[in-house]
């Protein structure tokens, strides 16, 4: 009876190791794939994004032009324009300056066809997000709930900065500046909404 004893605490203590090691190694793993499983993740975020856009009817363009605000942080609107394309769903470009700055819009409409271009845009930051480095005077990162372009390495010389992002998990916008500081134009940004 003892050595049956010892033979079950020989072999308790073997598969306690076993685990110990197989919990190691699988923490080690998840730990490794980790980066993967995120990029899925949003993968998957825009895919259901995308299937629940193209349920939608684009916005006619008398609509989508009222939805511009005349006046953002001192900006005024100096000219709207919108689009409707049956193929490429409704777009619209918008025209804001002050003191010699001015943020040029660009917006399509994710709703039914444009939901292939929001689609395209949200895919290609999460792929810029991997070769973005420090140094780089752009970034990938979260805005209004989504990973988005920020670029200002133009600013010191042209005084250009430009910001790409997802608008009401509905509006591809493109928001280009000439004079305005990558800062004045994000805090334009936290304000303008459709």
């Amino acid at each position: 009876m003892k050595s049956f004893y010892l033979g079950v605490a020989t072999l308790g203590v073997g598969l306690a190791l076993m685990m110990c090691y197989n919990i190691v190694s699988g923490h080690q793993q998840a730990v490794h794939s980790f980066e993967n499983v995120q990029i899925n993740s949003d993968s998957t975020k825009v895919e259901n994004l995308v299937k629940e856009l193209k349920k939608l009817k684009p916005i006619r363009t008398t609509d989508f032009e009222a939805k511009f605000k005349k006046e953002i942080n001192g900006f005024k609107l100096t000219e709207v324009q919108a689009f409707e394309d049956l193929e490429t769903g409704s777009f619209a470009s918008a025209n804001y300056a002050k003191d010699g700055g001015n943020i040029y819009l660009m917006i399509t409409d994710g709703a039914g066809p444009g939901s292939e271009q929001v689609k395209a845009n949200l895919l290609n930051y999460l792929e810029l997000k991997e070769i973005y480095t420090p140094e780089d005077k752009s970034a990938v990162k979260n805005y209004k709930g989504w990973l988005v372009s920020f670029d200002w390495s133009m600013f010191e010389n042209d005084g250009l900065t430009s910001i790409q992002y997802l608008e009401g998990n509905r509006y591809a916008v493109v928001a280009s500046a000439n004079q305005v500081p990558i800062e004045e134009l994000e805090n334009f940004l936290n304000i303008f909404s459709l």
